[in-house]
C-alpha cells in the first residue's frame, strides 16, 4: 500500500507541477507574449537550457511528495494527525482564517530555513545553489530546488498536519494557493500596480520584483509571500522600492532577443 501511496503522490505532484506551471508559462511567455511583454522585468528570454535544467529539478523534487505522502499516510493511520473529515466540525470562520494563518506560518518557516541557507553552511549541505542557477527567472524557477532542500521545505506540510486541526479541503486550498503564488512570484513578470511596494496595504507583501532581486543578490529578500521578516532582520534589499518603481516605470514593449 505504501508503494501505491508513493506512486500516487509523485504522479499527482508531477501533474500539478506540469499543468499549473506549464499553463502559466504557455499563457504568459507564448500566447500572450506580445501584449504582456511590457510587464517583463528582464526583457531577455531565459535560455532553453536553463529552463530545461529547472524542469528537471522541479520534477525530481516531486520525489519528496512521495516520501512525505507515505509518512502522512502512516501517521494518519496511527492517529497522529489533526486532520478531521467533518467540515462542519469547526465554524466557517475557522476555515476562512486558517489559510492566511498557514500562509504566515509558512512564510516564517521558509524565511528562517532560507536565512540559514544563505548565512550558514546549511546552503551547501542542501545544495541551495541549484535554485540560484538562474538569474533571469521564469515560472519554472519556482520549484527548481535540490531534493535535499525540497525535503526540508515540504516537511512544513507534515508539521502543520500534526499540529493544526484542518479538513482536507483546507489543506488542498492552501496547497493550490501557495503553489500559484510561488509561480507568480518567480514568473519574471511584474503585474502589480505602481504603488504596490509603498502602499500601507501591500508594502509588506512580496512580488515578482522582490524575488527577481533575490536571484540577483542572494543575501537579501529572503521571504516568500511577505517581507516583514526581511524588514525585521535587515535583509530587505535597501533598493527594493526604488527598483520596483523603476520596473513599473519602464514597462515597455517586448524586445525579442
Amino acid at each position: 500500500m505504501n508503494l501505491l501511496v508513493a506512486v500516487g503522490c509523485f504522479a499527482a505532484a508531477s501533474v500539478r507541477y506540469l499543468l499549473m506551471v506549464g499553463l502559466y508559462y504557455a499563457a504568459v511567455y507564448r500566447v500572450m507574449r506580445e501584449p504582456l511583454g511590457a510587464f517583463k522585468i528582464n526583457k531577455q528570454d531565459p535560455t532553453p537550457k536553463m529552463m530545461g535544467s529547472e524542469i528537471f529539478w522541479g520534477l525530481l523534487n516531486n520525489v519528496n511528495f512521495a516520501v512525505v505522502g507515505v509518512v502522512v499516510y502512516e501517521f494518519y493511520k496511527r492517529g497522529w494527525l489533526r486532520v478531521f473529515l467533518d467540515f462542519e466540525a469547526f465554524p466557517w470562520i475557522y476555515h476562512l482564517l486558517l489559510v492566511p494563518v498557514l500562509l504566515l506560518l509558512h512564510d516564517a518557516y521558509f524565511f528562517w530555513i532560507h536565512w540559514a541557507m544563505h548565512k550558514t553552511r546549511l546552503g551547501r549541505w542542501l545544495r541551495h545553489d541549484v535554485h540560484h542557477g538562474a538569474h533571469n527567472v521564469s515560472p519554472w524557477s519556482a520549484f527548481s530546488v535540490h531534493p535535499f532542500e525540497g525535503l526540508l521545505e515540504v516537511a512544513f506540510r507534515l508539521i502543520t498536519l500534526m499540529v493544526i486541526p484542518m479538513h482536507p479541503l483546507d489543506f488542498l486550498f492552501f496547497e493550490i494557493l501557495t503553489f500559484a503564488l510561488n509561480i507568480i512570484g518567480h514568473s519574471g513578470y511584474e503585474f502589480f500596480p505602481r504603488n504596490f511596494a509603498t502602499s500601507p496595504v501591500t508594502r509588506m507583501k512580496s512580488c515578482a520584483t522582490f524575488h527577481y532581486m533575490h536571484h540577483q543578490n542572494g543575501g537579501t529578500n529572503l521571504s516568500l509571500f511577505f517581507n516583514h521578516w526581511d524588514r525585521l532582520m535587515g535583509t530587505l534589499n535597501p533598493d527594493y522600492e526604488k527598483v520596483y518603481a523603476q520596473v513599473v516605470k519602464e514597462r515597455r514593449p517586448w524586445r525579442r532577443t
